[in-house]
């Protein structure tokens, strides 16, 4: 099939770049001729350069990420659009919060499948900053696809749609299964808890750094690995047990990272589509513990290695929480092997990408829709 793929402006890193990335490049080395269109030219090297060596077609506004504005974006985009081509596209895939999704499907002839893929929570907040068009956009999208079963009841609750599917994120596994391994621990072992991703106020920083200093929870050392302006390096000076590493830029980081963590902490106040954060810890077999937003649940797929604190919540229900998990990991009571089984038979590459090929190729969900 000929494929053209868009997305909005690309992060140098991060969880939709990697799916939208990976998913091109696995169709590309099926024999598909595959084309990402994105309005930035931000793609860092560990993303950019397997898409090329796949044989995939990068057009990019030649602006970096955040540089151009909706006027300049949009013109681009028309013109990519209505570009002639020798051969018809087969399928486009658009993804992104913007009217501006349409624009690619101005490239379909009668027998092009258009398929929009909505990747985030679309909870009643997220609603309210929807601009029309791009409420035209979830209408009219003739195939929809939510990113969890959270996110697809959400749309249909928007739109009134009943043929929205469900597939998740195609993401890759930052830790081989050669290195999980269940690991011994003493009663009064120190524990090494990890938030990763941007440091934006609805991930719960402030929650975590506030766990921090309770009694309760002595044993437990907080390790802060991401960047955001809202919470800069010195915000954290005053929470002598966080320790704060700054953002991470690549894969193999990322895997470093998860190896020396004995639990990942994700504390969001907003819900979550499907959290990329969550299901990458579990390849590492890491346990977790994380607030009941969203589609968190459903990646709570193997219970005694993960705990879904209630919402709304306060700091003692998640201090409550956060003991727990700690007690369980003490006791033997987790183990690395069983979460990363958990992670292979849902969320491995493999896995994942069988079912967005087959659903592009042969025009049907595994996964039933809403």
């Amino acid at each position: 099939m000929k494929i053209l793929f868009y997305a909005p402006q690309m992060a140098a890193f991060g969880g939709m770049e990697r799916h939208v990335c990976d998913l091109a490049g696995v169709l590309a080395t099926r024999g598909h001729a595959v084309t990402l269109l994105t309005t930035s030219n931000s793609l860092g090297p560990e993303l950019r350069s397997p898409l090329l060596s796949a044989g995939v077609s990068l057009r990019e506004l030649a602006r970096s990420r955040g540089a151009a504005g909706k006027v300049t974006k949009g013109l681009w985009l028309l013109r990519e659009s209505l570009r002639r081509e020798p051969q018809a596209w087969d399928l486009i895939y658009t993804n992104g919060q913007s009217a501006l999704a349409r624009l690619p499907w101005l490239a379909a002839r009668p027998h092009t499948r258009i398929i929009h893929h909505h990747h985030t929570a679309a909870d009643a907040f997220e609603q309210s900053t929807w601009s029309g068009g791009f409420r035209r956009v979830l209408r009219d999208a003739p195939e929809l696809v939510a990113c969890s079963r959270a996110t697809q009841q959400a749309l249909a609750a928007a739109t009134g749609r009943k043929d929205i599917g469900f597939l998740p994120y195609l993401t890759r596994c930052p830790v081989d299964a050669q290195h999980v391994a269940d690991r011994r621990y003493s009663s009064d072992a120190t524990l090494h808890f990890g938030f990763m991703g941007r440091l934006v106020a609805e991930k719960g920083i402030a929650d975590l750094c506030a766990l921090s200093r309770r009694s309760d929870l002595r044993g437990i050392v907080w390790h802060i690995h991401g960047a955001g302006p809202q919470f800069p390096p010195e915000y954290f000076r005053d929470y002598p047990n966080v320790v704060y590493h700054g953002a991470y830029k690549s894969g193999a980081e990322q895997a470093t990272i998860l190896q020396t963590l004995d639990a990942l902490v994700l504390l969001s106040t907003h819900n979550e589509g499907m959290p990329l954060s969550l299901i990458e810890a579990m390849s590492a077999g890491l346990p977790w513990v994380a607030t009941d937003r969203g589609g968190t649940r459903e990646i709570a797929l193997s219970p005694e290695n993960a705990i879904v604190a209630e919402q709304p919540h306060s700091l003692a229900t998640l201090a409550s929480a956060v003991a727990r998990l700690a007690a369980r990991i003490r006791r033997g009571a987790t183990s690395r092997v069983a979460q990363r089984a958990a992670y292979d038979r849902t969320f491995a590459p493999g896995v994942v990408a069988d079912a967005w090929c087959g659903f592009f190729e042969n025009r049907s969900l595994a996964l039933a829709s809403a």
